[in-house]
């Protein structure tokens, strides 16, 4: 059986509160034994196709793939520092890699989403939770965009444990890129506007950190690949001084949730100032696009589509130099994929299909 999430404890199959679900030798899931419980798990999750499997060890425990199972004091610790109104818990297990964190739902009494907490160990995991929690605290406090930012409730720092939680956020997933996201877009953005010389910024010291500390490690077609799409850009951008603003890094349609035409952006872990204002409207038309494995060709008309709606919402001041902030958004993603993969040889969808844009936009 697959080994448990350090925040709960092995029991015998028909004990303990908790069920683990596992898929593919690792367990996905941990949810209550209660239905109340595990439907509100799901509502939150939202698992997609994994959820028919989730949802059928669930009901019927005695199918393989499931154990009981039992909190273990680290989530006792949680629970803790969060609050006694934090009932039943459920956990979401995070893809593997140096940024494995787990997320944990408390519901309330009445068995209601209440919060998600984010947790893991180590020092890179503390170092995206620091950044969520002072992104979250810094974001609410702006008027103009505290009813798209979820309530931070509690963080804690630490390399044996880390973990940020904040109040649920209600609302519907929309794959389309539309009014209420860029009305939360402008907001940031304008909130953040700056004017500096992209030598200058986060975004190109970021890159240059990144491809600094991958050289040797990477294969020699991506090393050129990085080091023509790095030639491109600063060949267009340098000089003269651009529009930079926040981004958040991460902006997908399962990271926002629409409630009565109000986007609320959640996931903030890798949300940094001094990038380019359409890295999140790429972000949330192409990352999709990619995990699906989309040829090249729909990538590109993908890429037109969501210039063309920045155009048309965010303004020109905004959209200078399209390509070249396309290429840098997928410089942006692909060295960041190669730093938390620690250059592991398996296929990932991302970085291959980004692989052959960069590929086309540089032979242009």
């Amino acid at each position: 059986m697959a080994d448990l999430s350090r925040f709960y404890q092995a029991e015998r199959q028909l004990a303990g509160t908790h069920l683990a679900l596992c898929w593919k030798g690792r367990v996905r899931y941990t949810v209550p034994r209660k239905l109340a419980g595990q439907q509100a798990c799901w509502r939150v999750f939202q698992p997609g196709q994994l959820g028919i499997p989730m949802r059928a060890m669930a009901l019927l425990p005695q199918l393989p793939g499931s154990m009981g199972c039992n909190e273990s004091e680290d989530l006792a610790l949680i629970r803790e520092l969060i609050g006694k109104e934090a009932g039943l818990s459920s956990c979401r297990a995070g893809a593997p890699g140096p940024w494995y964190k787990e997320t944990i739902l408390f519901l309330d009494e009445r068995d209601e989403p209440l919060y998600v907490v984010k947790a893991g160990a180590g020092e890179e995991v503390d170092a995206l939770l620091q950044n969520e929690a002072n992104w979250l605290g810094t974001l609410r406090d702006q008027p103009s965009l505290a009813s798209h930012i979820p309530e931070l409730v509690a963080h804690r720092s630490g390399s044996d444990l880390c973990f940020v939680g904040q109040r649920v956020v209600s609302g519907n997933i929309e794959f389309r890129l539309g009014e209420p996201q860029f009305d939360f877009l402008r907001k940031l953005q304008e909130s953040s506007l700056q004017t500096m010389r992209y030598e200058d910024s986060r975004l190109y010291r970021n890159l240059t950190l990144r491809i600094n500390g991958l050289r040797g490690k990477l294969t020699p077609t991506w090393s050129t690949r990085l080091a023509l799409g790095m030639g491109r850009i600063k060949n267009s951008l340098s000089g003269a001084p651009i529009v930079v603003v926040t981004s958040h890094n991460d902006f997908t349609p399962w990271n926002v949730r629409l409630e009565r035409g109000v986007a609320k952006v959640f996931d903030w872990e890798y949300a940094d100032s001094e990038h380019l204002p359409l890295f999140d409207p790429l972000h949330f038309i192409l990352l999709p696009m990619a995990l699906k494995r989309r040829p090249t060709v729909k990538m590109v008309q993908g890429m037109h589509e969501a210039l063309q709606l920045c155009q048309d919402t965010l303004g020109k001041e905004h959209c200078y130099h399209a390509e070249t902030q396309t290429l840098a958004y997928l410089m942006n993603v692909c060295t960041l994929y190669h730093w938390s993969a620690r250059m592991e040889s398996r296929s990932d969808p991302v970085r291959d299909c980004y692989a052959d844009f960069i590929d086309h936009i540089c032979r242009r």
